[in-house]
């Protein structure tokens, strides 16, 4: 487990230390992707624009070269929208009293609805000489792009206009200009999205969103509106950054989910553009990796345990023998097999040593059984002799004591006739005096025989006892 710890901690210290930098480089790699997708929606945007201005300049060509001839005007701009059914409206209009026969303003408008293109001589329902389109258009003398306004609809859709200016003698005369519908160019950039959790947003200088992936949202100052239901200084300070034409990326919460943003000016327009890509399509693969590396850490660190288990388990296998053995020889059992280990570490040592000690121990117990075997041998035999002396002494005793009885008549005799010799001494005859004496002598011989034999018996006894 210490192993497995220390594994643990140093595949810890390592994944994070890289992890760490494979981070910032995919952050980096990130905010480069979101860059790129936002290069490849500007290009989207530029091409599809820049399709209606070719589309414009060609046949600006022919209405400002017929600038007299006003039916042949109505006639190109009627084509126009024949032949661009994205184009929803076009309009060319003059500054007041230019045609004798059109006194104050005059201008030609035609909207398609439906199938059928409307002639118009107004535009939103008023005069279209203070209007974006045509005032900008003239008073700079240039092409002109005009921003969305919240009454400028053509059938209800918010559009935006290309506008170029009319000139006669180099100057401008009038504007001529198209209308597309920004629900159609929303659409349309959208549809070429690299992927569906992409999108992207194109505004004015003045918060109109110009391009939203959210059609409601297309109308001026709306960038205000959603900057309000989002109170994050984070966005207050993207969209300053925005609107003040600068060029950057961040990361924000949208939408509950975290994205890069990245955003720019687009050239040669008053316009900036954004893309939000969520951070789980550009750091997906680096998620992926962390749980895949995680899999890999926990599938290693169960390996190496399982190693360690089989291989400690593997080196202490004989010490776990020893041990079994060990606790036998607590128990006095000092004859269990244990056979000797062939290693050459400390394990295979240490128990060939605890074998040769139990072998030592088996036969130095062995020598003590047999010295006891002889003990307890010579220890019957002694037992034995003892209880052959005890017989001995209890026959001798007995025999003595058989002999001290017969010795005591002949005494008593004797101690008899020598008592009546002394009392009777004078008035007894000499015959009967010797007969006394004879029967003394008598007595005497049957005592010192009897003595004899008792010191007969005594000594064989002690001749016994020192053999033994």
């Amino acid at each position: 487990m210490w192993i497995v710890l220390f594994v643990g901690v140093l595949f810890l210290a390592t994944f994070s230390l890289m992890f760490y930098y494979a981070r910032e480089a995919v952050q980096n790699e990130a905010e480069g992707k979101a860059e790129d997708l936002l290069e490849m929606m500007e290009i989207e945007v530029t091409n599809t624009l820049h399709e209606k201005e070719v589309t414009t300049r060609q046949t600006h060509w022919n209405v400002e070269h017929n600038l007299h001839n006003p039916k042949m005007l109505e006639g190109y701009l009627q084509e126009i929208l024949r032949n661009n059914p994205e184009i929803v409206g076009v309009a060319a209009a003059f500054e007041p009293d230019y045609y004798p026969s059109h006194p104050g303003e005059y201008m030609i408008y035609y909207y398609r609805n439906g199938s059928q293109l409307i002639r118009s001589e107004t535009f939103a329902g008023e005069s279209y000489i203070h209007q974006p389109w045509y005032e900008v258009t003239k008073e700079t003398n240039k092409e002109y792009w005009s921003d969305p306004v919240e009454n400028y609809k053509t059938n209800g859709e918010p559009i935006i206009s290309f506008c170029i200016p009319l000139r006669e003698n180099g100057r401008a005369v009038g504007s001529f200009a198209i209308d597309i519908s920004l629900y159609w160019l929303t659409e349309k950039v959208q549809h070429g999205r690299p992927s569906a959790e992409v999108f992207g947003a194109m505004a004015t200088r003045k918060g109109a969103f110009v391009i939203h992936p959210d059609t409601s949202q297309l109308k001026p100052g709306a960038i205000f509106r959603v900057i309000d239901e989002l109170p994050n200084e984070k966005h207050d300070f993207l969209a300053y950054k925005m609107l003040s034409g600068e060029t950057g990326s961040m990361v924000l919460d949208m939408n509950g989910a975290k994205s890069y943003v990245a955003f720019k000016p687009i050239k040669d327009t008053r316009w900036v553009i954004n893309v939000v890509c969520p951070e789980e399509m550009v750091l997906g693969d680096y998620h992926h990796m962390i749980k895949l590396m995680l899999v890999i850490v926990v599938l290693a660190l169960l390996i190496i345990t399982a190693f360690c288990y089989f291989i400690i388990h593997h080196e202490i296998d004989p010490l776990r023998t020893l041990e079994c053995s060990a606790k036998q020889m607590t128990k006095g059992d000092y004859f269990a097999p244990v056979s000797t280990s062939g290693r050459q570490n400390e394990v295979g040592s240490l128990t060939n040593s605890f074998v040769a000690m139990r072998r030592s121990i088996r036969k130095h117990i062995d020598e003590i059984d047999r010295t006891r075997e002889k003990l307890d041998e010579q220890n019957k035999a002694l037992n034995e002799a003892h209880e052959h002396i005890k017989e001995a002494d209890r026959v001798k005793t007995a025999f003595l004591q058989n002999m001290t009885d017969q010795m005591d008549e002949p005494v008593r005799e004797i101690a008899f006739l020598v008592s009546d010799l002394k009392e009777h001494y004078e008035e007894m005859p000499h015959e009967e005096i010797v007969e006394l004496a004879n029967q003394m002598e008598t007595h005497t011989e049957t005592i010192t025989s009897l003595l004899s034999r008792m010191l007969e018996v005594a000594t064989k006894g002690e001749e016994k006892e020192d053999s033994v």
